[in-house]
């Protein structure tokens, strides 16, 4: 894929997710999902400003639940908000201002998921190993080596080898 085309991709998502959230009477909890959504598109084409109004949006619809709640939004919430918006602050190239929304991330997760609660891991060390702080990076992939063997993916194995070899020099 061509870089120009990778831009298009994000900027058609962030088209059909504008016309989704125009939808009449769309349940709180639903516009929350779409705007959770937006979040993330806004990061891949590396617009600051819609990050941060998606978020706020995000976190307006989530304040408002009512009774019209599918059951497929439920799952939404201001942790997972957060999630989003750290993954869409390293898709916009900001590294620094995705730590605190991946630290949140880490603490929300519990290793009773220990597939999630990887994947939030190995996005903080991945994150705070690009701002430069090797100790910390390090710190984190001993969590992250004691929870790779609990999952049976090997994409997640795959991006802890890999992100092993980029903190250790290796």
């Amino acid at each position: 894929m061509c870089p120009t085309s990778g831009v298009k991709a994000h900027n058609d998502a962030a088209a059909l997710l504008d016309i989704a959230a125009r939808t009449p009477d769309l349940p709180p909890a639903a516009a929350a999902v779409i705007a959770d959504r937006r979040i993330y598109a806004a990061g891949r084409r590396h617009d600051p400003d819609a990050v941060l109004r998606s978020r706020d949006e995000a976190l307006l619809h989530l304040s408002s639940p009512d009774e019209r709640t599918p059951w497929w939004a439920t799952w939404l919430t201001k942790d997972s908000v957060d999630a989003t918006t750290g993954r869409a602050w390293l898709a916009c190239d900001q590294p620094a201002r995705a730590v605190p929304f991946l630290h949140s991330r880490v603490k929300a997760t519990t290793p009773d998921y220990p597939r999630d609660h990887l994947h939030a891991v190995l996005d903080l060390t991945d994150t705070v190993h690009q701002c430069g702080d090797g100790d910390q990076a390090r710190e984190l992939l001993g969590q992250a080596e004691g929870l790779i063997g609990t999952i049976s993916s090997q994409r997640m194995v795959h991006r802890f080898e890999t992100l092993s070899s980029a903190v250790t020099g290796g």
